[in-house]
């Protein structure tokens, strides 16, 4: 990446007269927080909160999962105004490209845990300080991407906002019409098991994504505290197709074809408000509805299939928290979550005509679950922090299928984290948490991968995954905004999911047994002003992960399914001309093989390397202009299949197969507008 920063760092740009490069983050009034304030950010041409997170140095953004039930720890690791967003369909990437840097007034980076502050379960947390001034904002964001055959896929975003201290409303609307990267093109060999050619295919796979999206909040300040109201509404339109034309061999054409419809609403809310000076109480209540429709059909020569499924889903949340600094090296925290879950799921599959009996086709699956957690974080001196909590976890699942099941579980969850501060500029974490997976509901009911033509039964029998984590971190902080971080993590967990048999013949998610896995990382941000080029930084991170598990069908230890052994990537940037124009380059490593086993089926998927450039341009304040050279070098993702007649630890091989896809260069643009 050195000689890739090289050689798009021309001779006339070191020539220029650049800016002063922005300091280090100032000194934080407390340990393990350092503070970047709007000269880390002002001369640059970053337009929205999430450019300026990914910048921030030894910080690497989590956006959370939205798909988790629940909001312990899901909501990813960036607080707006010391608190976590009362939203999970709206995603944190989507909250932070909203934030306009004018309205930033300064950025927190918590490491090791601060007193008042909801760290989520996270060592490190980013926190968003928004202007308290009287601001009005009207935004048009249009951007999209353009591909080499023509297609534009465009996305347009208008966005109302007003502050004014603890007033707050937003409101917007967004509309896409793009595509995925699901729209490629390629070809499929199938060989017998000496390598003898049997079929070679043309492949065309096409999609188009068509969504709406509207969005509201309003925050005002409410019984003694401040009230903040979020919605939002949003349909998806996503069909499908792959069509497969015989090139060689014998067989047939082909096409498939899906679709599916997607409406999803949600209403949240956070209330917030201290109680005395050295407590505080939060409450965050979310309801979430949500129905999707899937058809799908596979027609290939005299051979024709079908699959649909109907369901409605919902979540209903509610948690307290409250919060006591009894002096200033020692808090405490305690809290709970009461939530409820449903998904009403019907399918149906047919062969010819015909209709096959599916277990579990039909099932309504429902979770009542309760936490309880306990928080204690003290700092007996200057450069040590102590961070000690204890979360029991108690649910109750049913599910309504082919077989009535009801089960509970309960679960404690402990926490210790130690932070030490050896020096100014280094920091040691260790890290000790017992955490609990929560179960997939689709899990529990049929479905289909139309490219592939694989059918999956549902498995109402499945319980959560249970992992005592070790990890150990080492950060050290140099040339002002530089950072180097390295992390080793070990995972024991019991009961890992993966495929299991069924005596139908079909296969489903189950638990496999225990298995373990080790993980070593690392990022670095290196900036590069002591190195002849001012106001340029590369950020690179890299991991390698090893697993062990026994296969239920042949009894040896192999890695954990859909595991990617090791990931690279790196970013180069630079701003010039008093910090209006930034370019750079993206590099990614690519996947290494990883692989999944089926009963009857043992896949490898591959990702070749990629490479892109961009530029972004601000000609004045209020006016952002960028344009990205995507995937230059058309990276190839490989697909292999091993197919046997039954299960594959006793069963003849079929035919192998190996998919070639490519999806071809594309440019993406952005125009962001203020008024």
């Amino acid at each position: 990446m050195s000689a890739v920063a090289a050689a798009i760092c021309p001779g006339a740009v070191l020539a220029q007269q650049p800016p002063t490069p922005p300091p280090e983050a100032a000194p934080a009034t407390q340990q393990g927080v350092l503070v970047y304030g709007p000269e880390f950010f002002s001369g640059t041409a970053l337009a929205t909160a999430l450019e300026v997170v990914q910048r921030l140095p030894g910080f690497a953004l989590d956006v959370g999962n939205g798909d988790a039930r629940g909001l312990a720890g899901n909501t990813g690791n960036v607080l707006i105004d010391g608190k976590p967003p009362a939203s999970k369909t709206d995603g944190l990437g989507e909250i932070l490209r909203r934030i306009t840097i004018a309205s930033i007034a300064r950025i927190e980076l918590i490491r090791g845990g601060a007193p008042g502050i909801d760290m989520q379960g996270r060592a490190v947390i980013a926190n968003i300080v928004l202007k308290r001034t009287d601001t009005t904002e009207k935004l048009i964001d249009l951007q999209g991407y353009a591909y080499r055959d023509g297609y534009i896929g465009p996305d347009l975003t208008l966005q109302y906002t007003h502050r004014n201290g603890d007033a707050r409303e937003e409101a917007s609307i967004e509309g896409v019409s793009d595509r995925t990267p699901g729209t490629a093109y390629g070809t499929r060999d199938r060989t017998n098991a000496d390598g003898t050619l049997l079929q070679r295919h043309d492949l065309d796979l096409w999609d188009h994504v068509r969504n709406v999206i509207a969005r509201g909040l309003v925050q005002r300040r409410a019984g003694g505290g401040v009230l903040t109201i979020n919605s939002r509404i949003d349909y998806l339109d996503y069909p499908t197709s792959q069509t497969v034309t015989l090139l060689a061999g014998t067989g047939n054409d082909g096409r498939a074809e899906d679709s599916t419809r997607q409406w999803k609403g949600e209403l949240g809310a956070n209330w917030r408000r201290a109680l005395g000076d050295k407590g505080e109480a939060e409450l965050i209540a979310l309801q979430r509805l949500g129905s999707v429709r899937y058809d799908s059909s596979v027609v290939s020569g005299s051979f024709a299939s079908r699959f649909g499924s109907r369901s409605l889903n919902g979540e209903s949340i509610l948690r307290p928290i409250l919060r006591y600094k009894l002096n200033k090296t020692l808090s405490f925290e305690g809290g709970g979550e009461i939530a409820y879950n449903f998904l009403d799921n019907r399918t149906e599959y047919s062969e010819q005509g015909v209709l096959v009996v599916l277990q579990d086709a039909k099932v309504f699956v429902n979770e009542v679950r309760g936490e309880l957690f306990g928080l204690a974080r003290w700092q007996p001196g200057a450069r040590l922090t102590i961070e000690a909590g204890l979360r029991a976890e108690v649910s109750r699942i049913a599910a309504d299928g082919d077989t009535d099941r009801s089960r509970s579980f309960f679960y404690p969850k402990p926490r210790v984290q130690l932070t030490w501060r050896p020096g100014k500029r280094d920091q040691v974490r260790l890290r000790a948490e017992r955490t609990v997976s929560q179960l997939d509901f689709s899990d529990f009911v049929a479905s289909t991968e139309n490219n592939l033509g694989t059918v999956l039964a549902g498995n109402g029998g499945i319980v959560p995954e249970q992992t005592l984590t070790l990890e150990a971190v080492y950060e050290h902080r140099f040339w002002g905004n530089g950072a180097i971080e390295l992390s080793a993590k070990h995972e024991a967990t019991r009961n890992v999911i993966d495929y299991i048999p069924l005596l139908d013949g079909f296969d489903a998610t189950g638990n496999i047994g225990n298995g373990t896995r080790n993980t070593l990382s690392g990022s670095m941000t290196l900036p590069f002003d002591k190195l002849g080029i001012r106001n340029a930084r590369l950020r690179a991170n890299g991991s390698i992960v090893r697993s062990r598990v026994t296969d239920p069908l042949t009894g040896e230890r192999r890695r954990y399914a859909n595991e990617i052994p090791f990931t690279c990537s790196a970013t180069f940037s630079h701003d010039i001309f008093g910090g209006r124009f930034t370019y750079g380059a993206y590099a990614s490593c690519g996947n290494r093989p990883y692989h999944l086993y089926r009963i009857a089926e043992y896949r490898t998927t591959e990702l070749e390397p990629s490479f892109e450039i961009f530029g972004q341009w601000k000609p004045t304040k209020k006016l952002t202009l960028r344009l990205d050279l995507a995937n230059i070098n058309n990276a190839a993702r490989f697909y292999d299949r091993d197919i046997y007649a039954g299960p594959r630890n006793a069963s003849p091989l079929l035919y192998r197969e190996r998919r070639e896809q490519r999806r071809g260069q594309y440019v993406y643009f952005q125009i962001r507008r203020l008024f």
